[in-house]
C-alpha cells in the first residue's frame, strides 16, 4: 500500500516574503521591474557591478521578487550545509516552479526531502550506473552514425544533443525503446513544461507560456501515471521501474504521485544540465585547439570504442575539461533560498522569509582564487594546481549538503560517454557568424546561435 510522508514544515511556508531590506546595502532598481532585464541579459555581469559597489551580500529585485544576492564561498557554505536550518529550499523554488515541480527534491526540505530521496536510491547505485553505460553507449552510436549524413554541413549542433539527449530521457528513463508518435509528443510536452517555467506573465490561459506548460506538466503526469502499476510488477531496469519498486522507511510502496512527482524534475534536472554541458564544451574546445588536441591524444590512447562504467576514471584529463566547463559556464547559473527564521550573514541581520540568492558562476571566477578567471584552461583542476581545493565551496557545480545533486555520477557519465565517442569519431569546427557570441543564461545556458558546427569524420 502506498503511503506518504507528511513533513512538520511549522508556519514557515504560510508567510509571505520578506521585503523590509532596507538596512542592507543595495538597490532595487526600477519600479516594477527592478533588475530583471540586466538580470536576464547577464546576470554574472550584474552581479560582478554591484558586489563592487555595496559588498559580498546586497539586495536587489528581479523576477518580481526583492531579496538578497549571496555572493564568496564562504556564503555559499553556510547556505548549502545549512548546519541551523535556516534555509528553505522548498520556498526559494516556491514563487516559480511549485507548479511544475511540487513533491520533487528542490521543493521539499529536511526530513521529507530525505524521504523523498530513497525514491531514487537503488536508480543511482553502482550495478544501475553499469547498465545506463551500457544502454546510453548503444544511443549513442545509432546517433552519431546518423550524424554522419550531416558531415560537411552546418548543423545548430546544440539542438542536435538536445533531441539527442531526450531520446537518452525516454529510454534510460522511462524504458521508451520505440522511436515514433508516442515519444515524440512525450518529448514536445517536456519541453513545453520546462519553458512553462520561465514564463513572463503568469497567465494560465491559451496563448500563454504558462498555460502551455503547465499543459505539458499534465500530459507528463498523465503519461507517467498509467505507467506505474505496470513497472511496479516488471523487472525493467530503467530509472522510471526502479523508482516504482523502492519502498519507504516502513517498507511501503511511494505513491504515484511521489514517483510522478520525482520523475518529472529529474527529466528537467538531467536533461537540460546535461545539454549545456556538453554545448558548452564543444564552444570551449573549438576557441582551443590545444585543448582539444590533447583531450583527443587522451580518448585514442584508451584504445576502447566507448567507455564502460570502469573507464570513467581513465580519463582524468577530460575531466579536468568537465569541471573547467562547469567553472566558467555552470549549468546551473543560480541557486535560490529563503531563510526560515532571521539569520547571520556577511555581518548583516537577514531577516525570516527573505529570499537569497547565490550565483555559482560569481564564486567559480573570483581572481583572488582563480588564476586568468576569464581564461579556459582544464589544467588549473589538474593535480599538481588543484586551484578549486583553496575552500570546500569555491568550486559547486553540483550544490553541496543535504541537496546535493543525486544524479551527480549519472551526469557526468552521461556526458563523458558522449564527449568520448564524439571526439574519436569527428573533429569540428565552429561557424558562429560573428566571433563574440552572446551566451545567454536563461531560459538554459548555451551560445544564443544554437553553436553552429561543421563535422569531419576522423
Amino acid at each position: 500500500m502506498a503511503t506518504s510522508v507528511q513533513t512538520n514544515y511549522d508556519d514557515y511556508i504560510h508567510e509571505p516574503n520578506n521585503n523590509n531590506l532596507d538596512h542592507i546595502p543595495g538597490d532595487y532598481g526600477l519600479p516594477l521591474l527592478g533588475h530583471t532585464l540586466a538580470f536576464a541579459k547577464d546576470p554574472f555581469t550584474m552581479v560582478q557591478k554591484a558586489q563592487k559597489q555595496y559588498g559580498q551580500l546586497y539586495r536587489t529585485c528581479f523576477g518580481g521578487s526583492r531579496g538578497v544576492i549571496a555572493l564568496g564561498p564562504d556564503l555559499v557554505q553556510q547556505i548549502m550545509l545549512d548546519p541551523g536550518r535556516d534555509f528553505s529550499s522548498k520556498m526559494g523554488f516556491m514563487d516559480r516552479l511549485t507548479q511544475f515541480f511540487e513533491g520533487s527534491l528542490i521543493m521539499e526540505d529536511f526530513e521529507h526531502h530525505r524521504h523523498q530521496r530513497r525514491i531514487m536510491q537503488t536508480a543511482f547505485k553502482n550495478d544501475s550506473l553499469k547498465h545506463y553505460t551500457n544502454e546510453i553507449n548503444r544511443i549513442y552510436d545509432r546517433a552519431l552514425d546518423e550524424w554522419t549524413s550531416q558531415t560537411g554541413q552546418t548543423i545548430p549542433f546544440f539542438m542536435n544533443v538536445k533531441n539527442l539527449l531526450l531520446e537518452v530521457a525516454a529510454e534510460i528513463f522511462i524504458g521508451e525503446t520505440e522511436r515514433g508518435e508516442r515519444v515524440e509528443r512525450l518529448n514536445k510536452a517536456f519541453v513545453d513544461c520546462v519553458s512553462g517555467t520561465m514564463y513572463i506573465f503568469p497567465i494560465n490561459l491559451p496563448g500563454f507560456t504558462l498555460h502551455r506548460g503547465l499543459q505539458g506538466k499534465a500530459y507528463l503526469k498523465k503519461f507517467f501515471s498509467e505507467l506505474v502499476p505496470q513497472k511496479r510488477e516488471g523487472d525493467g531496469l530503467d530509472m522510471l521501474s526502479h523508482f516504482c519498486r523502492e519502498k519507504d522507511e516502513e517498507g511501503n510502496y511511494f505513491s504515484d504521485d511521489e514517483i510522478t512527482n520525482q520523475t518529472i524534475f529529474l527529466l528537467f534536472a538531467a536533461h537540460d544540465t546535461t545539454t549545456a554541458a556538453i554545448t558548452h564544451t564543444i564552444f570551449y574546445l573549438a576557441r582551443n585547439p590545444d585543448v582539444k588536441q590533447k583531450l583527443y591524444e587522451e580518448c585514442k590512447a584508451l584504445g576502447k570504442d566507448e567507455l564502460g562504467y570502469e573507464d570513467l576514471d581513465a580519463v582524468p584529463y577530460m575531466q579536468q575539461v568537465f569541471n573547467e566547463v562547469q567553472r566558467i559556464r555552470p549549468s546551473v547559473p543560480l541557486v535560490p533560498r529563503r531563510t526560515i527564521r532571521e539569520v547571520e550573514m556577511a555581518g548583516y541581520r537577514v531577516p525570516a522569509h527573505t529570499m537569497v540568492f547565490a550565483f555559482p558562476r560569481y564564486t567559480h571566477w573570483m581572481d583572488e582564487y582563480w588564476t586568468e578567471p576569464a581564461k579556459f584552461d582544464p589544467d588549473r583542476f589538474s593535480p599538481e594546481r588543484a586551484e578549486h581545493k583553496q575552500h570546500p565551496f569555491l568550486f559547486h557545480p553540483f550544490g553541496g549538503g543535504a541537496h546535493k545533486c543525486i544524479g551527480m555520477h549519472f551526469s557526468q557519465m552521461e556526458y563523458k560517454c558522449f564527449i568520448y565517442k564524439f571526439m574519436l569519431q569527428y573533429d569540428f569546427e565552429a561557424k558562429h557568424k560573428k566571433q563574440d557570441v552572446y551566451m545567454q543564461t536563461f531560459p538554459l545556458p548555451k551560445p544564443s546561435d544554437d553553436m553552429p558546427l561543421v563535422l569531419s569524420k576522423r
